[in-house]
């Protein structure tokens, strides 16, 4: 077997196939490891290997595990059967202290680390376990830089924060300089403690001035990018109110770039502190983050949402959830009819989101029919329901034949509808296809065939700013998202 030595300061170590894992595997021949797929951790003396979600799960002497103490001589498998093999060990006797190896079964080898020992960092915040040093050579000054640059890296490794071991380095590296001052002089021993705990000192100067300024550049850019969204939120306002077409695309273009630099501040916070650059991205009401997670399934990602497309969604959440007896009354049908629109559109690889057009057409009614002669619980007419296999005898209004009344017949011609429109829109245009459910499919051609055939003017906030849609979508959709929400939280809601 191939493989290198590696070691990490880091009190856990990541295992999968992403670029920033510790013992990272080749993306390209172990497929079934996920890519942040489990981590080696040390506490309370202990190794333990916990499986961080990973897709096709961690097995520990043919056991599947989430959580499992190591012991010397384990078979750990990454991916279930299969994936690559590794046998832990812990060697007592390391010179570097008491650390874990990992050999493995020789195919699926980790980029690095794999087949010679992956030497683990001792947790931060304990002591190191079982460690027996050699005497330690040279002068007090140099254990003093040592124990300073030791220092140092813990806290750079651990984000700035307090490492937790300086206390320990601190104590081991005073044993270190107790060894050699009496071999030499006893008498040395204040001068040179003085000078260890100095040095120290002018070590967390350093340190504490390092990210003191790593935090003002983090201010400046949270602050660069608070302006940019004032910004951003001033023209999409003026963009409610604009109807000429002309000044309405000079100011999608003002807002395009600034977005762009908004994203930019985004991506300079995760250079230097990954955890705030996520609350910032994650920032706004309850109401926000919902609307971020069904856009996400929808693949309609956007980094500001028209504030009128969101005092809208509001309108119609109070609006569903005004009356309590009716609501309930849906939520029930919903309840009742979900399991056969999970299975039909799942089978087409569409997010069960887009199914709350049955609630915004129907209530899910499966009787349900309009004044133009829609019917069903997916509203359609006699023509287009024949066109997707559902039978729809002429004289339906007087007791003929009607599978539109027909839940799963129905709901599988509703399916293959929308996967229709998205394979003419386009996979990332879920938002258009649930605006043509209402517009229609021709009507939607028209408005893509006058905007361009680009992908960033096909897009559906790109329509929605520039006013390209009739009012009956624009509020269509909104009105679909409302139903998500509501049925995405029906404790909130007073319905569970």
């Amino acid at each position: 077997m191939q493989g290198t030595s590696s070691s990490s300061p880091k009190a856990i170590i990541r295992i999968g196939r992403g670029n920033d894992c510790d013992v990272r595997f080749d993306a390209r021949r172990d497929t079934r490891v996920s890519t942040h797929h489990a981590e080696i951790r040390f506490d309370n003396g202990n190794y333990l290997v916990v499986d961080t979600g990973s897709s096709n799960g961690t097995l520990v002497n043919g056991k599947m595990v989430k959580t499992h103490k190591l012991r010397s001589g384990d078979k750990i498998v990454f991916g279930a059967q299969g994936g690559p093999e590794v046998k832990f060990e812990i060697d007592d006797n390391a010179s570097a202290g008491r650390s874990p190896s990992f050999n493995g079964n020789g195919h699926g080898a980790p980029q690095r680390g794999y087949g010679q020992p992956l030497q683990a960092p001792v947790a931060y915040g304990a002591p190191p376990p079982g460690r027996q040093e050699l005497l330690p050579s040279g002068d007090a000054a140099s254990l003093a830089k040592e124990a300073q640059l030791k220092i140092a890296q813990a806290r750079v490794m651990s984000g700035g924060q307090p490492s937790g071991q300086t206390m320990f380095i601190m104590a081991d590296t005073l044993k270190k300089v107790e060894t050699v001052t009496q071999q030499r002089s006893g008498r040395k021993w204040a001068r040179v403690v003085v000078s260890v705990v100095a040095l120290a000192c002018i070590g967390f100067g350093v340190m504490g001035f390092i990210i003191w300024e790593q935090k003002q550049q983090i201010e400046k850019i949270v602050h660069k990018k608070d302006n940019l969204d004032k910004q951003i939120q001033k023209i999409q306002l003026q963009m409610q109110l604009e109807s000429d077409p002309d000044k309405l695309a000079s100011l999608e273009e003002q807002l395009t770039l600034l977005t762009g630099r908004a994203k930019a501040a985004i991506g300079e916070l995760e250079q230097k502190d990954k955890e705030v650059a996520s609350k910032v991205e994650q920032g706004g009401d309850e109401l926000d983050r919902n609307i971020r997670r069904i856009l996400k399934k929808f693949d309609a990602d956007t980094y500001a949402v028209p504030p009128i497309f969101k005092e809208r969604l509001k309108y119609y959440i109070e609006q569903k959830t005004a009356n309590p007896h009716t609501l309930r009354q849906v939520y029930g049908r919903k309840k009742q009819f979900w399991p056969i629109i999970v299975k039909e559109f799942s089978a087409l690889g569409l997010p069960e989101e887009i199914a709350y057009v049955a609630w915004q057409e129907s209530n899910f009614d499966p009787y349900a029919q309009s004044a133009a002669g829609a019917r069903g619980m997916w509203q359609f007419m006699d023509f287009t329901a024949r066109n997707f296999g559902m039978h729809v005898a002429e004289n339906w209004r007087h007791g003929g034949l009607d599978e539109r009344t027909d839940v799963a017949k129905s709901t599988k011609g509703a399916a293959k509808y929308l996967y229709n429109l998205l394979s003419e829109f386009g996979s990332d245009s879920f938002m258009l296809a649930i605006a043509s459910y209402n517009k229609g499919e021709p009507g939607m051609r028209r408005v893509l065939h006058e905007v361009g055939f680009r992908k960033e003017q096909r897009d559906f906030w790109h329509l929605y700013r520039l006013k390209k849609l009739p009012e009956e979508t624009l509020e269509y959709v909104p009105q679909i998202l409302a139903a998500a929400i509501i049925s995405n939280d029906p404790k909130k809601y007073g319905l569970e």
